[in-house]
């Protein structure tokens, strides 16, 4: 028999070497410790599971073969019903449009203005109980109800409270974002019922603040609403994420390693140039972006986290949690595009051009492999 050379033993040798190193990282053991009684998810930097996860364009919405009806300009919020119809607000014209899952057109509703069934900057929609669509008009000082053919059915009045965002369970409770700035930075969770009166303060977070000087990371809590009203919330200064029961009880902690992603000169100039300073204040730019960017809930009761961890392409990843916590998956998106809903076997995101806002919906199924 042929003996192999020494280069090529040698390169054999390494070759099988990688794939047992790599193999060994990808089954790192997750470990789970009960702090004060509540289950913590420690997950590994890769993901426990070898399956994959695969998208595959299938729809594209807002383009100008629709119509100047349907064109998107600014979209703020996409919702997805039951039917699998899609709804998008749209900031620019303050409209929901409507299209079916074929991507056909159904409808437009919605009016710019401060009367009545109008709205005026309701910079995010939400899809409650699959039967109505809820707006927080920041400028109308109010939360706003419609039904899915676009009637407007309530309002409710927002003038004493101090809402950053706002978002509401299947039984019409409320959870609203305050952000109180002072000598120290104080992010609050607060539930309310449906008449916004307080039933709970889910969480406080407090964090040191520099006097005269800007932060350039976004650190506001993000947070969702799984459909069994569990509240799910992180800082993203932290590759951390609770979960909490509708009565007020931390239910799980998930918690991941990660390498972190440094900043770069050019990406430090581009957002000096893009923010303005007030006189006498000073601009903070970390060395490194946060670990959590934001992320989505889909009806399975998984997480979808966006990181700013790129794949070879320059996509932004996103990392998946199962409903236990754990790390099961990742894929990433292209950078112009954010990631919106996730259901039924389906991603939904909206596509930015250029670097104008985004105007375009796609939707990708998504396989398990």
């Amino acid at each position: 028999m042929r003996k192999l050379s020494p280069i090529l033993r040698l390169s054999l040798i390494l070759f099988v070497t990688s794939l047992v190193f790599s193999f060994f990282l990808q089954t790192e053991e997750i470990k789970i410790k009960v702090i004060n009684g509540v289950p913590v998810v420690y997950n590994p930097k890769a993901p426990a599971s070898l399956q994959t996860i695969a998208l595959k364009e299938d729809l594209t919405i807002g383009g100008e073969k629709e119509g100047p009806e349907y064109a998107l300009s600014d979209i703020r919020s996409v919702q997805v019903d039951e039917e699998e119809n899609i709804y998008v607000l749209d900031l620019k014209d303050v409209r929901i449009k409507v299209w079916g899952k074929n991507g056909k057109g159904l409808r437009v509703f919605g009016k710019k203005g401060q009367g009545p069934g109008e709205l005026q900057l309701p910079y995010r929609m939400y899809l409650i109980s699959g039967k109505e669509l809820m707006f927080y008009d920041i400028s109308n000082r109010r939360i706003s109800y419609f039904s899915l053919d676009g009637e407007c059915l309530r309002e409710i009045s927002t003038a004493n409270q101090m809402f950053e965002r706002t978002i509401a369970d299947s039984k019409g409770n409320i959870i609203g974002y305050f952000f109180i700035p002072g000598d120290r930075y104080v992010h609050e969770l607060k539930k309310f019922d449906s008449k916004l009166r307080p039933l709970m303060t889910i969480v406080t977070v407090e964090e040191k603040r520099t006097p005269y000087v800007i932060e350039m990371l976004d650190t506001s809590l993000q947070f969702r609403v799984f459909e069994n009203d569990n509240i799910v919330w992180s800082h993203p200064s932290s590759y951390e994420i609770s979960i909490i029961s509708p009565e007020g009880k931390t239910l799980r902690k998930i918690m991941k390693a990660y390498d972190p992603v440094k900043i770069t000169d050019a990406e430090k100039q581009e957002m000096i140039e893009g923010s303005t300073t007030p006189p006498g204040y000073k601009v903070k730019i970390p060395e490194y972006y946060n670990p959590v960017y934001y992320f989505v809930c889909d009806d399975e009761g998984r997480i979808y986290v966006r990181t700013f961890e790129r794949d070879s392409k320059g996509g932004f990843c996103l990392d998946v949690f199962d409903a236990e916590g754990r790390n099961i998956g990742k894929f990433s998106l292209p950078a112009n595009e954010l990631i919106f809903v996730v259901k039924k076997g389906k991603v939904y995101t909206t596509v930015s051009k250029n670097g104008q806002p985004y105007s375009l919906v796609k939707r990708y199924s998504m396989s398990w492999q």
